[in-house]
């Protein structure tokens, strides 16, 4: 027989289970919220990346509209527009002549040379300080600003323009072409006047050089007008600049209207962008709520297309000289208010540019109250073609 043992096996206490229970619980435990804190960063570290993509890109765009301000427009000066009648230009609207077509305020009056009342002027760049909306859960009010330049790809100065009434205007293509005419490269001809790509629509600005008067008593002048139709074909071309347009820049029989310079000689005519960015608040159509705020760009009298959304405050200053030559700094309103004409503006300072992420807080409850990330930057941009001069003379005689 075999001996009996004195001894059996046996298994864990109960007091050994629980403390190893416990034991793996916070083990798991540690490990879950581990994993839970790496996703987490990892979400807000994208969502910061992915601001960071559109704030460059939304950059991009507005600095190079902001650089091209005042190219093609008459060097130190602005441009009057249509007055006298009680009606002011406006720009910020679009054809349909609706509230809804012209966000910033109902449409912005164009300042004023001197101070309004006056003369409204176009100017390179036109300051908007406060003249937007105010964002959801921002207590600032947003600017606009507005740029002014030529369109250099669509060759409009290779036409012969004629004013033959308050209200039309004649291109017949140069044959030859002067000196006055610029092809974009690879081009032989200028494009048609209603070339569906590049021609003239509804709503397009053209600038209007040109004298009258007989040599040697001539004068020099400027005139807007805002397109309304455009007909004919094979290189000869009538645009209508008719009355009671959207921008209320055609008022025959006002003064500096195109109307005042019928019969006019050496008639050069350009495009020119009028562009306004501002922000606005788009409703959200499935949650109730303040809506997303977007970036919206607005090309004369044309329709303002979306830009990036979720830009939150948009800001500027402008650095210009005042009637003494004194550099004012960081004017929010480019010195308009004190009588400073706004060609004297030499730099466009960026004070916000915010943007906001696209998705409030972050994908567990540990992120649950976070609220929105956001990217604020802040640049400045020198307008070249604005009152930039060459301050460097070069003595004669020396290369």
């Amino acid at each position: 027989m075999k001996p009996t043992p004195t001894s059996s096996p046996r298994g864990f206490t109960f007091i050994e289970l629980m403390a190893s229970l416990t034991l793996g619980i916070l083990v798991v435990g540690l490990a879950v919220k581990l994993f839970s804190q790496g996703v987490d960063a990892t979400w807000v570290i994208s969502q910061r990346a992915e601001m960071q993509q559109d704030l460059r890109a939304v950059q991009n765009i507005l600095f190079k509209d902001i650089s091209l301000a005042g190219a093609g427009l008459p060097v130190g000066q602005g441009v009057a527009l249509a007055s006298g009648t009680g009606t002011s230009p406006i720009y910020g609207c679009d054809q349909t002549g609706t509230a809804a077509g012209c966000p910033p305020n109902g449409g912005v009056n164009y300042p004023c040379a001197g101070g309004c009342p006056g003369v409204p002027t176009l100017y390179g760049v036109m300051p908007g300080f406060a003249l937007g909306v105010i964002p959801p859960g921002s207590p600032v009010t947003t600017d606009l600003i507005t740029v002014t330049y030529s369109d250099i790809i669509f060759a409009l100065n290779c036409y012969n323009a004629s004013i033959t009434s308050g209200t039309q205007v004649t291109f017949t293509v140069q044959n030859p072409l002067s000196s006055s005419c610029v092809l974009p490269p690879g081009l032989n001809a200028p494009q048609n006047v209603n070339d569906p790509v590049v021609g003239l629509t509804p709503g397009d600005l053209v600038l209007f050089q040109g004298t009258t008067g007989v040599a040697p008593s001539t004068n020099t002048f400027y005139a807007v007008g805002e397109v309304t139709n455009v007909s004919g074909g094979n290189g000869a071309y009538a645009v209508t600049f008719g009355a009671n347009d959207p921008l209320q820049m055609n008022q025959p029989g006002a003064a500096n209207d195109l109307s005042a310079y019928v019969g006019g000689n050496n008639i050069v005519a350009s495009r020119i962008f009028v562009i306004t960015y501002y922000l606005k608040v788009q409703p959200d159509p499935i949650n109730a709520g303040p809506g997303t705020p977007v970036l919206m760009r607005q090309v004369s009298g044309h329709t303002a297309v979306p830009v990036y959304e979720n830009i939150v405050n948009m800001q500027y200053t402008y650095d210009t000289y005042n009637s003494s030559g004194t550099l004012l700094s960081n004017s929010p309103d480019g010195g308009e208010s004190a009588g400073i004409s706004l060609n004297l503006i030499q730099k466009i300072n960026i004070e916000h540019l915010a943007m906001r992420s696209q998705l409030n807080g972050a994908r567990s409850a540990l992120y649950a109250t976070s609220g929105y990330q956001g990217y604020d930057v802040q640049t400045s941009i020198s307008a070249r073609n604005l009152s930039y001069q060459n301050r460097y003379v070069v003595p004669p005689n020396q290369n």
